[in-house]
């Protein structure tokens, strides 16, 4: 159910349906959203305004860059599907989406 909450929760900040997420959720995991969000709160202001830059250039050669700081953080696979959550979000909207909905992942 957790990820069912989570994914209706998601769906609501960002405008997409639940299915969409779920799927996406699930590539991720549950595990894979938590450390990415504990990787995310233990960066520095400076750190996360260099992320969030980051992701907001876009292109193949940034998206690579961006990868590269995922896959180190939070592993390939997680990395992987984060960027694939940012084809349809702006970096800014999927963290702060991702924030407001972590209580769901617990339920």
């Amino acid at each position: 159910m957790a990820v069912e909450e989570f994914a209706e929760c998601y769906a609501a900040h960002i405008g997409t349906t639940v299915d969409a997420v779920i799927a996406d959720v699930n590539q991720i995991g549950v595990d894979g959203i938590r450390n990415f969000l504990n990787w995310w709160r233990n960066l520095s202001d400076k750190d996360r305004e260099l992320v969030g830059l980051i992701a907001q250039i876009g292109g193949a050669l940034v998206v690579g860059i961006l990868l590269k700081i995922l896959t180190k953080a939070v592993g390939q696979v997680v990395g992987t599907a984060l960027i694939a959550f940012l084809g349809g979000a702006s970096w800014a909207l999927l963290v702060s989406s991702f924030l407001a909905c972590e209580d769901k992942l617990s339920a």
